[in-house]
């Protein structure tokens, strides 16, 4: 599919004039003031170490959320694409080792930071998606690293949002508005170029009826792989908490999307989530029809068959059929919890 470049403009607002810059097609950049504005808050801040690996999928996301929380507020070139490229690779381990600890992971760790672990959940959900779309590597790469810094610009204001109740103020809102292009030049200042990767990021908040931002594109005129990404960008923010709210439950978050696909969403895209989470997602909590609760640790053949882990006993599994299952469970898990129920998710030495 062939998008054109032209339809990628930079909006004429004052707002947007005093901060980016187009340099030709999908290439903006921060002019110099708006650049220290946005570090000023930030600086002498050092790069921080690399953590060390952990022992298991749910440990692992939380270390490397603080680390990518710490990483976010650092300008180019304190900041390098090296930092990203292997912040990506380790996701990738993991994914590799323990794709339902990976899940598990998205539905179970509290976050600090909201965008940096937005930012890790979605490229973990990326990563999981691209090769069951079986998208060619270039293509995964681009999503998954789009998934990862989609609101590189924006993290300070990601996080008043996941704090915020009610309507935007207006200054809110107009920054919002600018992250995919702000995201879009950070990502050019670190080294990526990728054809494939900014049109991606551009358009990850554009809608198929014309009323997204910040172009107001349709669907035709966004890549697949941006609608792509709205989806897996939606998805965790549904997954996560906010400090005003509980995560809505997975079935009812993958019903919302899945009934608005051909609408708002490309089909095949909500279709392919729903077939990876199972009915019970790795890491999600139900009651038995014994009246035991139990973790979901992995999926079954069958999307509503999950292998289980009673919570009473969580080193015995169950094979899930038709009848075990009586309903889902809401658990609020603290990052206190996580030690005990990492174990169901191991990654190697």
């Amino acid at each position: 599919m062939t998008i054109d470049p032209t339809h990628y403009r930079l909006p004429d607002s004052l707002f947007v004039q005093n901060r980016l810059l187009q340099h030709g097609d999908w290439h903006f950049a921060l002019s110099d003031k708006f650049r220290q504005r946005l570090y000023a808050p930030h600086q002498g801040k050092p790069l921080p170490p690399v953590p060390a690996r952990q022992p298991n999928a749910l440990q692992e996301v939380q270390a490397l959320a603080a680390y990518f929380g710490q990483l976010l507020y650092l300008p180019p070139p304190r900041l390098q694409g090296e930092d990203i490229d292997a912040l990506l690779a380790r996701l990738q381990a993991l994914l590799r080792h323990a794709p339902d600890g990976a899940i598990a992971a998205i539905m179970l760790c509290p976050w600090q930071d909201y965008t940096a672990q937005h930012g890790i959940n979605a490229a973990l959900l990326a990563g999981l998606l691209g090769p069951a779309l079986q998208l060619p590597p270039d293509e995964q790469h681009s999503l998954t690293l789009a998934a990862l810094c989609m609101n590189l610009g924006s993290a300070t204001l990601h996080n008043e949002l996941a704090r915020h109740e009610g309507p935007l103020s207006t200054s809110q809102r107009k920054r919002l508005e600018i992250h995919p292009l702000v995201s879009s030049a950070l990502l050019r200042e670190l080294g990526f170029d990728s054809p494939l990767l900014h049109p991606c990021v551009l358009g990850h908040h554009e809608r198929f009826d014309g009323n997204g931002y910040p172009f107001h594109l349709r669907q035709e005129q966004t890549s697949p792989l941006a609608q792509l990404l709205r989806v897996i960008d939606i998805s965790t923010a549904k997954l996560m908490p906010r400090s005003y709210r509980q995560p809505v439950p997975a079935q009812r978050a993958l019903a919302q999307l899945y009934t608005q696909g051909g609408e708002q969403f490309e089909p095949r895209y909500t279709t392919q989530l729903v077939k990876l989470l199972g009915v019970y997602p790795s890491g999600s909590f139900v009651r038995l029809a014994s009246g035991d609760s139990a973790m979901v640790v992995a999926q079954g053949e069958q999307l509503n068959q999950p292998q289980l882990a009673p919570l009473r006993a969580l080193e015995q599994r169950l094979a899930a059929d038709g009848s075990t299952i009586a309903s889902q469970l809401s658990v609020q898990v603290e990052a206190r919890h996580l030690h005990k129920l990492g174990p169901l998710w191991p990654l190697p030495a």
